[in-house]
């Protein structure tokens, strides 16, 4: 056998276990995306179980201060949970529009020339979208705050 033909041989055999071990890295790559996005939905799922038991532990707790049964106290609780709810929902509502537009973004990176760097910008952006979102509910949640704070204030005296 000429050394071309071998050549000629030996390429074909090459690409194959090339493609086979890109298919298992790529499974791996898979692999490695479904695990990743696991724990990141079981932390976020832990990190809100966490804040509702503490927060329901602080109810508890305030009311502890006041004697049990005071029905000041759980007007405030309640007054405080209502105004919580509009910037909260508008909060989370455009967290999830910032989640969407960066899915959109990442698709059309695949066929952009450095992916990497269309991901990398297309996560920025979803991030300073996420901070837009929480700084636009952090005055009306602040005001929620002050509102406690003084209904508890009143239930004092």
């Amino acid at each position: 056998m000429t050394p071309r033909r071998a050549v000629l041989v030996v390429l074909p055999v090459a690409l194959a276990a090339a493609l086979a071990l890109r298919g298992e890295v790529g499974a791996a790559d898979a692999g490695r995306a479904r695990c990743l996005k696991q724990a990141r939905t079981d932390r976020n799922s832990c990190m809100k179980e966490a804040t509702q038991r503490c927060s329901d532990d602080f109810d508890t707790h305030l009311q502890g201060c006041f004697g049990a049964g005071n029905t000041c106290v759980r007007g405030c609780i309640a007054d405080h949970q209502r105004c919580l709810t509009a910037p909260q929902t508008s909060q989370e509502g455009c967290r999830m529009a910032c989640g969407s537009d960066q899915k959109v973004a990442l698709g059309q990176c695949k066929v952009a020339v450095d992916v990497k760097a269309c991901q990398q910008a297309a996560r920025l952006k979803s991030l300073e979208c996420k901070q837009h979102c929480a700084g636009t509910a952090a005055p009306a949640k602040q005001r929620c705050g002050e509102a406690f704070n003084d209904c508890l204030n009143g239930c004092a005296g």
